[in-house]
């Protein structure tokens, strides 16, 4: 497969593409608030280069975590596609194991790991590159923030092309659940200090 090809295989799986970032970005945002939050309400002094690292490194177990669930979860499902292809043609069990729809089978659940990994681990640099390049921590809160949102309608942009329905309802509902992680983790970050 060359390039082309698998940016293309890439982007057909756009379920993934868009479980991957949706979740890079909502779950670093959240870590990344929160850690921001903590500090400027207990006082510490805490660099932001430790906040953006603190959410980077959510983002790395985060993009792992769905690689190898997706892994997983790809591999049961096209396993017991094909042992039901191999029922209905009354074939023994293994039958269609080493056969193109087999090796096709094996294709898609690494397509699906890695678009799941690499998706969740593209979108969880939204979130912490402010931490990383801004010093003041205000401007960098905000910076996420806008960045964050920002993405969120890019994505639910690209979700209702991708169903073909209402591109502002499909970004309307990816930014409340943005505006509600960011409620909780602005709750339990700093918003009691």
């Amino acid at each position: 497969m060359n390039i082309r090809e698998f940016i293309k295989e890439y982007f057909n799986m756009s379920r993934y593409v868009a479980l991957g970032t949706m979740d890079g970005i909502l779950a670093v945002m959240g870590v990344t608030l929160t850690a921001s939050g903590v500090a400027g309400a207990t006082g510490l002094e805490i660099s932001n280069l430790a906040v953006g690292l603190t959410g980077l490194s959510g983002g790395i177990a985060l993009a792992m975590s769905n690689a190898f669930g997706s892994f997983i979860g790809e591999r049961a499902e096209e396993v017991r596609t094909i042992r039901e292809l191999e029922q209905k043609m009354m074939l023994d069990e293994g039958k269609l194991d080493d056969t193109h729809i087999h090796q096709q089978a094996k294709k898609r659940i690494y397509m699906s790991m890695f678009t799941h990994g690499f998706s969740s681990f593209a979108g969880s640099f939204v979130p912490v590159v402010p931490f990383l390049l801004i010093p003041d921590r205000i401007t960098a809160t905000i910076c996420t923030i806008v960045l964050c949102f920002t993405a969120l309608i890019i994505l639910g942009v690209y979700l209702g092309r991708v169903s073909r329905e209402s591109l502002l309802k499909t970004s309307l509902e990816i930014v409340l659940i943005g505006i509600l992680i960011g409620v909780v983790s602005f709750l339990i970050g700093g918003g009691h200090g």
